[in-house]
């Protein structure tokens, strides 16, 4: 629907609200209303909007990939002030096989939220604060460097393969880290405030959900070093060949052509074509690997999909 604009003296410009939306919110005269500015939209509602001021949840019994993904969600939906309860002192670490402190879960946790620092910690609660406030001018500036930390993410994790040397797991960890810190502060930009073309924000929501996927394959595909994957030559060419597939990705988002997606939907086909007719009898550790570059190529594939509906859009 279609409002007038009505100026009333020098500063100020109102809007009417619709009789309708009113009546069914129990909305009279003189009640208060939340305006949010998402992008080039001012969303109205009778309640505040999502991630404003605090949450409070408790911990207790929940395992560490279970409290870091809670931890992460919070930020990224908005909040500026997580109050974390618990009755434990530890929790299983079931990919690692042990059992540690909620201490150095929840300070792993916070070091992967851009603004974020653990300002209270005490028996049975901690508090997380988000003391710097987001630069939303900067969404351009982190989303090419969020390109760039995966491009190098491909390069160590290929060398890691070709030389076959578990040392640089750790390094593939690192970066895993700077990209989950940049990740999560654009889904909390994009929750808070939204894209600047509104119209945009599920489209940038989905992409970073899909680099989410990728760099997740990529570090838990490199292998714990105490039982290190080993492969063939052949599988390293394949993992060269995903590479590329990101790379025609980044080069037709900055400059879009359908063209690109045409080559990349070749490069996606003949990737497939050799892992299912070319690798027929192939070890563990080569089956395993190809299995998660596969869900990497199809993940590049929803991005495709996704900037072409943007592209062609009226």
């Amino acid at each position: 629907m279609r409002r007038k604009i009505v100026e009333q003296g020098h500063n100020t410009l109102t809007v009417s609200l619709p009789k309708k939306w009113c009546d069914n919110h129990n909305l009279k005269g003189g009640e208060e209303i939340d305006v949010s500015e998402k992008g080039n939209c001012l969303l109205v509602s009778k309640e505040s909007f999502s991630g404003t001021g605090k949450v409070s949840v408790d911990i207790t019994g929940l395992d560490r990939s279970t409290i870091m993904l809670l931890i992460q969600s919070l930020y990224t939906y908005g909040y500026d002030s997580i109050e974390i309860k618990t009755s434990d002192a530890k929790a299983k670490w079931h990919w690692g096989d042990k059992t540690i402190s909620l201490a150095s879960i929840i300070n792993q946790s916070v070091s992967r939220l851009i603004g974020a620092e653990l300002v209270n910690s005490s028996k049975g609660s901690y508090k997380i604060q988000v003391i710097s406030g987001e630069l939303r001018e900067s969404f351009d500036v982190v989303l090419k460097r969020i390109f760039l930390l995966i491009h190098e993410l491909f390069d160590t994790f290929l060398q890691r393969y070709r030389k076959k040397d578990i040392h640089i797991i750790p390094q593939i960890e690192l970066q895993y880290m700077q990209l989950r810190r940049f990740m999560n502060y654009l889904l909390r930009m994009l929750d808070k405030f939204g894209h600047e073309d509104a119209a945009k924000t599920t489209f940038y929501f989905g992409m970073i959900k899909s680099f989410s996927r990728i760099v997740e394959s990529l570090k838990n595909s490199s292998g714990p070093p105490d039982n290190p994957l080993i492969v063939t030559k052949h599988t390293c060419n394949l993992i060269e060949d995903v590479k590329e597939v990101f790379d025609i990705y980044y080069n037709l988002f900055y400059k879009y052509d359908v063209r690109k997606i045409s080559d990349l939907l070749t490069k996606r086909d003949l990737f497939k074509r050799k892992v299912y007719y070319e690798n027929r009898k192939v070890r563990r550790d080569d089956a395993y690997l190809l299995g998660s570059m596969t869900q990497v190529v199809d993940s590049i594939i929803d991005l495709s999909e996704l900037k072409m509906a943007i592209e062609h859009k009226d």
